[in-house]
């Protein structure tokens, strides 16, 4: 199988995973939209989001575009990673126990990620040097996996929320001072939602 040794990984933002979720928009909807359709996607997405390095994403691509059954089954087990956090997150942004599937799952592939021990600077940024990198979930999503469990630890203290539009439900922090935040984002869902109020009203009128 592929290898690389020693790269540079960023340092892992605390919504990280967070972020991973929303590359499904308008879960709720009719018509989701997917934004990892195929393995360039998912690699796209790593070397933006989290902070692996280009070169090394770009030989991974080159190798899976030559083993396209792999990347297939490589890109199946990222999304099924991705929804198995969102039901994690999801369930304690509700208040609800957490699935005991998904949370065996999650906790078998933060396991398998790569030690992250060695912390290294470079170029000004600073990041965790692996060993070794491989084409499998566990080492390329191991940035999105470590922000995954540091946020359930921490989410006794870091409110976690659910979008109330029912066609969004797209996850996030509450950080707003009185806790009460309702959507993801108030220009888009907020908005969204003060339209359909207020056209309600002018019907029933």
């Amino acid at each position: 199988m592929f290898r690389m040794t020693a790269m540079l990984i960023s340092t892992v933002s605390e919504d990280l995973c967070l972020d991973y979720t929303h590359t499904v928009s308008w879960r709720g909807g009719d018509a989701p939209i997917e934004r990892l359709e195929d393995i360039d996607d998912l690699l796209q997405w790593i070397e933006h989001n989290a902070g692996v390095e280009r070169e090394v994403l770009r030989r991974i691509g080159r190798w899976t575009r030559d083993n396209p059954e792999y990347a297939q089954a490589l890109l199946d087990e990222a999304v099924t990673t991705r929804e198995t956090i969102y039901r994690i997150l999801s369930a304690i942004a509700e208040g609800k126990p957490v699935p005991d599937k998904d949370f065996a799952r999650l906790t078998r592939a933060i396991a398998e990620t790569p030690p992250r021990n060695a912390l290294v600077r470079s170029d000004g940024r600073f990041g965790w040097r692996i060993a070794e990198l491989r084409p499998v979930v566990a080492h390329l999503l191991a940035p999105v996996l470590w922000s995954a469990g540091d946020l359930i630890l921490a989410a006794d203290r870091r409110r976690i929320r659910r979008c109330a539009n029912e066609e969004c439900l797209w996850l996030f922090l509450d950080e707003s001072k009185s806790g009460t935040r309702r959507w993801c984002d108030m220009a888009s869902c907020g908005n969204r939602a003060k339209a359909r109020r207020h056209y309600s009203k002018t019907k029933q009128s």
